[in-house]
């Protein structure tokens, strides 16, 4: 298509232009795409690195307490154990050849786990936990009771009637990345919208482009450049993220749901995104200057932190009227589609109110836009804007 009659798509194709060659946008992106990989490489390094550890035992009691150790052992670890005095002991740890010693007071009522120049917090943890099993079962055998017949934590069994527990907290943590997105894109484009507007207008810059182009066509441009952006940059965490989480050597649970729920959250961020848009451009034309904006924006930042607290904490029925709800649906309705629970007509009744305000948004703000955008004076109202002469 020929761009000079393309006005729009002029100033779409130069708001994207501006927005490349911004070093914080290019960085900020940069350390984003780290940051998503660096999780999940960190998060399945930690999930498949076993850590071993050899430990001497300097008394009997002790050495009961390792061997009950290496019994409640994590799939993630390893443990040898030796028995050795106090002075083999300290000196194979002097040469590091231990990592630790464990060592019992005369009358076994206190241990002391020694390290060359630290201890390992798990192996700690592992210990005493094991030291805990131990007295236990000693304090019981002289009160002539059996440890085996008393309760135990696997005695409790954790169940729920719909999903399982990986799935409950797979919806947890992809609720809060869903929501996480859609918060960052709404301020790190949609805020630069209403400020475009607001710097023309100071400028007078927009008196000159209005005898050269259309103010509808100005503000389409506007809005379309800023939805390109976070479209892209959306694909493009969305893509690194899933591909990282399908190349980890850890098995992720529910990824094929992950994947086809990411399909739907684009298509409800795209809605979201652009009705958003249309609230900061009708914002920007409102204002006259940066502080009016930060003053008329408070509800708009209100509905943000909503969406992402809803995406953390809302469950139950209310979670299934948010999902009906514009720009909050843009989370909400993903968030349920995870739990694979949701009728195919919901999630396609939510997207068509969301398209349907986005469509009212769109025009209502191109209405004010035409208005209030020549207007130097200071901030005006909805009112006072409806009433300007075109």
């Amino acid at each position: 298509m020929n761009t000079s009659t393309a006005p729009w798509l002029i100033v779409a194709l130069r708001e994207v232009e501006t927005k490349l060659r911004d070093k914080a946008f290019i960085i900020s992106t940069i350390v984003t795409v780290l940051f998503i990989i660096g999780s999940v490489v960190v998060t399945s390094f930690f999930a498949t690195r076993t850590a071993h550890f050899s430990v001497a035992a300097t008394d009997a009691t002790s050495y009961k307490v390792m061997e009950q150790a290496r019994e409640d052992l994590p799939d993630n670890l390893e443990l040898t154990i030796s028995r050795l005095d106090s002075g083999q002991a300290k000196q194979e740890l002097a040469e590091e050849r231990l990592d630790a010693s464990l060592s019992s007071s005369d009358d076994a009522q206190e241990f002391t786990l020694t390290g060359f120049n630290e201890v390992d917090q798990e192996l700690g943890s592992l210990v005493r936990e094991s030291m805990k099993t131990v007295m236990a079962d000693q304090l019981l055998a002289r009160a002539g009771l059996d440890a085996a017949s008393l309760p135990s934590n696997d005695n409790l069994v954790l169940d729920q009637l719909h999903g399982d527990t990986e799935q409950a907290a797979m919806v947890r943590v992809m609720a809060l990345v869903f929501s996480f997105l859609f918060y960052m894109a709404a301020f790190l484009f949609g805020m630069p919208i209403a400020n475009s507007v607001i710097e023309e207008k100071q400028n007078r810059v927009v008196e000159i482009l209005a005898s050269a182009i259309r103010l509808r066509e100005l503000l389409a441009g506007k809005i379309i450049g800023n939805v390109i952006l976070a479209m892209i940059q959306l694909l493009a965490f969305l893509s690194i993220g899933l591909l990282a989480a399908y190349l980890s050597p850890i098995q992720i649970p529910f990824l094929g749901i992950v994947t086809q729920v990411a399909g739907w959250f684009v298509v409800f961020f795209f809605g979201g995104f652009l009705l958003l848009a249309g609230v900061w451009a009708t914002l920007g034309s409102l204002a006259t200057r940066t502080e009016d904006l930060q003053q008329s924006s408070g509800p708009v930042v209100g509905l943000l932190m909503a969406v992402l607290f809803i995406g953390m904490y809302a469950k139950g029925s209310f979670l299934v009227v948010a999902s009906y709800i514009p720009i909050v649906s843009s989370a909400a309705m993903p968030i349920r589609l995870l739990s694979g629970e949701v009728a195919i007509w919901e999630p396609i009744l939510s997207l068509a109110i969301l398209l349907a305000s986005c469509w009212a948004m769109l025009l209502f703000a191109e209405k004010i836009y035409r208005r209030a955008v020549m207007h130097t004076g200071g901030a005006l109202t909805l009112r006072k804007a409806l009433k300007l002469e075109i």
